[in-house]
C-alpha cells in the first residue's frame, strides 16, 4: 500500500517541550556500522558494493581488493579513533549496527557497549530493501535484530534501513514491535506517523551533516565537514533558544575515521562544548522521551 506523504507536518505550530535538564538542543551522533556486511562477491552478491570511494576496472561481480581493504581500515582502524574522540569530549553516540559486522568485530561490539553506545537496527547486512519481497524485507529486519542482540545484549527498539526503506518498511517495523523509525529526512524534532491506524514514532535522521559526502565529492577536507556541521548546531542552536531543536550527525567509520578527517569531528564536538543546554544524546533516550511526553 502506498504511504501518504505530508507536507505540512508541525508548520506554525511546533510542540511544546523541554528536553531533559531543560536543554534547548538534543544532539544525536550516529556511527553507521556496516563493515564487512557490504556487498560482496564472497558473501554470494552479484554486484559488489558500489557507494566507495573508488570504482576500480573490475565487473560487479568481481571481487575488488581495493574496496574491500577501504572498509575493513573502518573496522579496524577507523572506529577506534571515533571513539577516542567521543570519549574525549564526553560524547555518547548511537550504533547504526549491521548485524554480520557486529558478529565479525565482537571486540568492537564490547566495546559500544561498555561506552553506552544504544543500538539502532541496521538490517543484517548493509542492503537496500528496494527489490525485497515484503517477506523478505520482513526476515531481513527480524535476522538483523536478533543478531544485533545477540551480540551486544541490547533490546534493539529502533530502525534505520540502509536506504532505502520501502513503503512497507514502518508497518513492518510496527508489527514486529520496534518503537520507532529513523529512516526519514523531513523534520527537526520526532513526530508521529500513522501506521495500521495506530501512531508510531518517528524519529529524523540527516544526511547532510554526513560524511558520506566526503564519497561523494562534495566535501574534501576536515574543515569541510566541521564548518558545515558547526553552522548547522549554530543555527538550530539560536532557533532552539524558542523552540526546542533536535540535530543529527552522520558517521562512518571508514570515511570520517581516517586521520584527515577525524579531525573535523574533534573540532566540532570542541565548538560544541562550548554552548550550555546541549544534551548529547543517544537515539534511544530521544524516542523515549517523546514517547513519554507526547505518546
Amino acid at each position: 500500500m502506498d504511504r501518504p506523504r505530508d507536507f505540512i507536518g508541525y508548520g506554525s505550530r511546533p510542540p511544546v517541550f523541554e528536553w531533559p535538564n531543560r536543554a534547548r538542543l538534543a544532539l544525536n551522533i550516529a556511527i553507521n556500522y556496516e563493515e564487512g556486511s557490504e556487498l560482496c562477491p564472497l558473501e554470494g552478491d552479484r554486484q559488489r558494493e558500489m557507494l566507495t570511494e573508488v570504482v576500480f576496472a573490475a565487473s560487479p561481480e568481481e571481487r575488488e581488493l581495493a574496496s574491500e581493504s577501504l572498509f575493513e581500515y573502518g573496522s579496524r582502524v577507523g572506529v577506534w579513533r571515533l571513539m577516542r574522540i567521543l570519549d574525549k569530549y564526553d560524547a555518547t553516540c548511537s550504533i547504526f549496527a549491521c548485524g554480520l559486522a557486529l558478529e565479525r568485530n565482537p571486540d568492537a561490539a564490547q566495546a559500544f557497549v561498555k561506552h553506552g553506545y544504544d543500538m539502532v537496527g541496521h538490517g543484517y547486512r548493509s542492503l537496500p530493501h528496494h527489490g525485497m519481497s515484503e517477506e523478505e524485507e520482513r526476515e531481513h529486519i527480524r535476522k538483523g535484530k536478533d543478531a544485533i542482540e545477540r551480540a551486544t545484549g541490547q533490546r534493539v527498539i529502533g530502525w534505520f534501513t540502509r536506504l532505502m526503506a520501502t513503503t512497507a518498511t514502518r508497518r513492518i517495523l510496527a508489527e514486529e514491535g520496534f518503537l520507532y523509525d529513523s529512516c526519514a529526512f523531513n523534520d527537526d524534532v520526532p513526530y508521529f506517523d500513522q501506521v495500521n491506524g495506530k501512531p508510531f514514532l518517528v524519529v529524523p535522521y540527516a544526511i547532510d551533516v554526513n560524511d558520506v559526502r566526503f564519497v561523494r565529492n562534495q566535501m574534501f577536507t576536515a574543515a569541510d565537514f566541521f564548518e558545515y556541521a558547526r553552522d548547522t548546531f549554530d543555527v538550530l542552536y539560536a532557533e532552539a533558544a524558542t523552540t526546542p531543536r533536535m540535530m543529527s550527525v552522520g558517521l562512518h567509520a571508514r570515511t570520517i575515521g581516517r586521520p584527515g578527517r577525524a579531525r573535523g569531528l574533534d573540532q566540532f564536538l570542541a565548538h560544541v562544548r562550548r554552548f550550555p543546554d546541549v544534551w548529547i544524546a543517544n537515539r534511544n533516550a530521544i524516542a523515549e522521551f517523546w514517547l513519554r511526553t507526547f505518546g
